[in-house]
Formats: structure tokens, sequence, C-alpha cells
């Protein structure tokens, strides 16, 4: 490299002249200096930054939605747990609603049953008490309608063999004694 600046030095001209002896020509490599120069500065403001602004706003962009979607994901696990605690409460509420309902239904079919029991009672004892009453009416008919026989019996017996008088006489008493066993069987 010494001897080259050395040779340069020697003619005292132009001290890029020795790159023509290798074939440069400094003019055009000085041109194409000041050409990249200028290309590497309009890339740089008219490509690399709209690039590099556009790749900062697509990144931002980015974040923003990682963002959004943790606290999606947040909002998705709150929702969740916000509706399984609904539906334990909705299963707890159907619980309470089928045991009051069960509950319901064994007193109705308890008070329905107490008053079946209360109506059969009185069903039977309004029998029973028809029953006594038909007995009674029974024996009232069986008695006149033996003491009407008795009577025509003896009338005709008694008839033919008593006279009018005797005959008055025993109808006032056997009136009487129908009369005193009537009163004690209605005692």
């Amino acid at each position: 490299m010494t001897n080259i600046l050395a040779a340069a030095g020697n003619d005292g001209s132009n001290p890029l002249e020795f790159l023509t002896q290798f074939g440069i020509e400094w003019q055009l490599l000085v041109s194409q200096g000041i050409s990249f120069a200028i290309v590497a500065v309009a890339l740089y403001y008219f490509v690399f930054k709209p690039v590099i602004k556009v790749s900062a706003e697509r990144q931002q962009k980015i974040e923003q939605g990682l963002k959004d979607a943790e606290e999606a994901r947040k909002n998705l696990e709150t929702a969740q747990q916000t509706a399984k605690s609904k539906l334990d409460e909705a299963a707890a509420e159907a619980a309470k609603v089928l045991s009051e309902a069960r509950d319901s239904a064994k007193r109705s079919i308890a008070a329905a049953s107490e008053e079946a029991s209360a109506k059969a009672a009185e069903i039977r004892a309004l029998n029973a008490s028809q029953l006594e009453m038909d007995k009674a009416r029974m024996k009232e008919e069986l008695k006149s309608e033996l003491s009407e026989l008795v009577a025509e019996t003896a009338t005709k017996l008694i008839g033919r063999i008593l006279t009018p008088e005797q005959r008055a006489a025993l109808a006032a008493e056997a009136a009487d004694e129908l009369a005193k066993t009537n009163g004690k069987d209605k005692e």
C-alpha cells in the first residue's frame, strides 16, 4: 500500500490517479458512490421508513390483538363461572321446587285420604242410623199388624162368646196394654 501511495505522490498531480493503474476510473467511482448515496437516501425515506412505520403499526395491532384476546379469555372465564353459578342456583331452585311439590302432593293426598275416611265414617253412621230407624219402623209396623191380627182373631173368636159390653171392656183393656207396650219400646 505504501508503494501505491508513493507512486501517486511522485508526479504530484491528482492523488487518485493511481486507481487508473488498476483499471478503476475514479470519476466513475465517485459518481457511482454519489448515485448510491442518493438511491440509499431515497430508499430510506420512501421505502424503509414507510415499511418500518407499517411494521410498527402492525406490531402495535398484534400487541393490541393479544391484549384483547387475553381480556376476552378473562371475560370468557368470568362468563363461564357466572354461567356455572347460575346453573347451580337453577339446579338448587329446581330441587327446592320439586321438593315443595312433592310435599304439597303428599299433604294433598293425606288431606284427601282424611276427607274420604271422614265421609266414609259419616256414610257408615248415616247407614247405621237409617238401619236403626228402618228397624224401629218395621217393629212398629209389625206390632201394629200383629195387634190388628190378634184383635181380629180375638174378635172373631170372642165375638161369638162375649157380650157387646164385655167386648168393649176387652178392647179398651187391649188398647191400654198396647199403649203401655209402645211406650216401653220407645224408651
